[in-house]
């Protein structure tokens, strides 16, 4: 009987690993988690996934709150470093850059890449794209270029309608930052937005400032 009763207070093997298992699997994940930059609403299902699964307590705010805040410093970095070759280029003028809610956005006056009517990249603006593409080239993120017009109809040339000139003008940062740059073209998404898009009020005076390329570096991971 006594041996009995000793058993039963001694803790069964199996829970101690179960428990060792628990707090690997949370380590891999915390892992992960500060590596990489997770939607939201994704990483929220995938804490209640495995919440299911495994029957876990749950995942604390503050862990949520520290990934989040660590996602956030490295796109920070990014940001520091683009701007300081922006200044050491002297490109301030041309080159603004922000991050928000999109990610890691670089918004290149039209002006600077490219003449009126043309979509090919000037020389002078391709050592910024060159730099932009060695920073990121190692990184996970999708990237998104868009192309901008102002509300100037296209008058002859090998494109119709500033949509086709818009569109053109992406591809060919794109095509810059993948054949020159060496960044993995699935990585890529180029969308022309025509006139549609401005960022000021459509006046003459604002034109130079409507005609643009951003190049996003999106917070979304790459996709598998």
């Amino acid at each position: 009987m006594a041996n009995g009763k000793k058993s039963k207070e001694e803790p069964q093997e199996w829970l101690l690993t179960f428990g060792d298992m628990m707090a690997l699997l949370l380590t891999f994940f915390v892992l992960l988690v500060g590596i990489s930059n997770p939607d939201p609403g994704k990483f929220d299902k995938a804490i209640k996934s495995i919440q299911d699964a495994l029957g876990a307590a749950g995942i604390s705010k503050e862990m949520l709150s520290l990934s989040g805040k660590q996602s956030e410093a490295s796109f920070e970095s990014l940001g520091r470093e683009v701007k300081e070759i922006i200044n050491e280029g002297n490109l301030q003028d041309v080159v603004k850059v922000d991050v928000n809610e999109k990610g890691l956005v670089l918004n290149i006056v039209g002006g600077a890449l490219f003449e009126s009517g043309a979509a090919a990249v000037q020389k002078g603006i391709k050592p910024l794209l060159l730099e932009v593409a060695l920073m990121v080239k190692k990184l996970p993120y999708k990237m998104i270029v868009e192309g901008h017009t102002d509300n100037t109809k296209v008058r002859g040339g090998p494109y119709p309608s500033n949509w086709e000139l818009s569109a053109a003008r992406a591809a060919a940062v794109v095509r810059v930052m993948v054949e020159e740059g060496g960044v993995d073209p699935a990585r890529f998404s180029a969308v022309g937005y025509a006139e549609f898009q401005p960022l000021y009020a459509q006046t003459p005076q604002n034109r130079a400032k409507n005609r643009r390329v951003e190049i996003i570096i999106s917070r979304e991971g790459q996709s598998s």
